[in-house]
C-alpha cells in the first residue's frame, strides 16, 4: 500500500504508531499474503507474553537477596529488580525504534518488548502493595472494554478513519501538547502559581483531562484498525504480520497504561 493511497497521512499515522506507519508506506506484494488470522494470533501471542513477563517477575523475585530491599517514598522494592526492570523497558523501547527501521526485526523486538512491559508492571505491582494489583485488574477490565467497543465501531463503520477524522485527532494532540506546556510555565510563575495548583488539584478537570487521554488513546486503535485492514486487502508480504501485530498490541499496552494512570488518580482523588 503506498503512501499516496492512505487514507490519513503519513505524519498523522506516525503521531499514532511508527510501527503503522512503516505498514501504511508498504508497497511489495506477496505469497503469501498478510491474513487476518495470522496477525490477529500473533498480537494475542504477544498480549500473553506481556502476561509471562509478569509471571516471570513474580518467579524470579523469591530468589532475589532481601539484602537488596529498601523503601523509597513507601515504595519497598528490590534494586536488583529495579535496575531489570528500567534497564529491559528502555531496551524496548529502542527496540521500537528498531523495527521501524528494519521489520523483520519485529518477530523477536515484539517479543522482547511485551515481556519487557509484563515485567515491569509486575515490579509496579510488587512495589505498591496489593491495593495496587486490585487497581490494575480494574484498569485490565477497561481495557478490554474500549478495545472492544473501538472494533465494534470501526466494523460498523460508524465511525471512519479518514483525513477528516484524523485532523481532529491531530487538533486534539496538539491542543493537549501546547495546555501541557502552558501549564506547566505557569506553574513556575509565583502569580499564577497558586491558581494551576487549584486546577490541577481539581478533581473534575483531572477527570476531564484523563478521560480524553483514554479517549484519544482510544480512536488511535481506529487507526491500526484502518491500516491493518489494508495490509490484508493490498496482499502485503507475510512477514509484515509481525509488524502488524506488534504495532496493535502496542497500542493496546499503551491505551492500558492510561488507563492504569486514570484509575489510579480517580482512587487517589476518592482517597483523600
Amino acid at each position: 500500500m503506498a503512501v499516496a493511497k492512505s487514507k490519513v497521512g503519513r505524519f498523522g499515522l506516525f503521531l499514532a504508531n511508527p510501527m503503522v506507519a512503516k505498514i501504511d508506506k508498504v508497497e511489495e506484494k506477496g505469497a503469501p499474503p498478510c491474513s487476518y488470522k495470522g496477525i490477529i494470533s500473533k498480537t494475542f501471542f504477544l498480549l500473553f507474553l506481556t502476561v509471562v513477563g509478569v509471571l516471570v517477575y513474580f518467579l524470579t523475585h523469591e530468589f532475589m537477596p532481601t539484602s537488596a530491599v529498601i523503601n523509597v517514598d513507601n515504595f519497598i522494592f528490590n534494586y536488583i529488580e529495579a535496575i531489570i526492570a528500567f534497564s529491559s523497558i528502555i531496551l524496548a523501547a529502542i527496540g521500537t525504534f528498531i523495527v521501524f527501521k528494519f521489520v523483520r526485526s519485529a518477530h523477536f523486538f515484539g517479543m522482547f518488548y511485551s515481556l519487557a512491559e509484563g515485567y515491569f508492571l509486575a515490579f509496579l505491582f510488587n512495589a505498591a502493595g496489593t491495593d495496587f494489583l486490585f487497581t490494575c485488574l480494574i484498569a485490565f477490565g477497561i481495557t478490554i472494554l474500549l478495545v472492544a467497543s473501538m472494533l465494534l465501531l470501526y466494523k460498523s463503520h460508524l465511525i471512519k478513519v479518514d483525513k477528516k477524522f484524523f485532523s481532529c485527532l491531530i487538533t486534539l494532540i496538539f491542543v493537549g501538547i501546547i495546555l501541557s506546556i502552558l501549564v506547566t510555565i505557569m506553574s513556575f510563575i509565583p502569580v499564577t502559581k497558586e491558581y494551576v495548583k487549584f486546577i490541577t488539584d481539581n478533581i473534575g478537570v483531572v477527570t476531564i483531562c484523563g478521560a480524553l487521554g483514554i479517549i484519544v488513546a482510544s480512536l488511535f486503535l481506529l487507526v491500526d484498525f484502518e491500516v491493518i485492514d489494508h495490509s490484508v486487502e493490498d496482499n502485503l508480504p507475510k512477514k509484515y504480520e509481525w509488524l502488524g501485530a506488534f504495532a496493535l498490541s502496542f497500542s493496546v499496552i499503551e491505551l492500558y497504561l492510561k488507563v492504569l494512570n486514570f484509575v489510579i488518580r480517580m482512587m487517589y482523588q476518592n482517597s483523600n
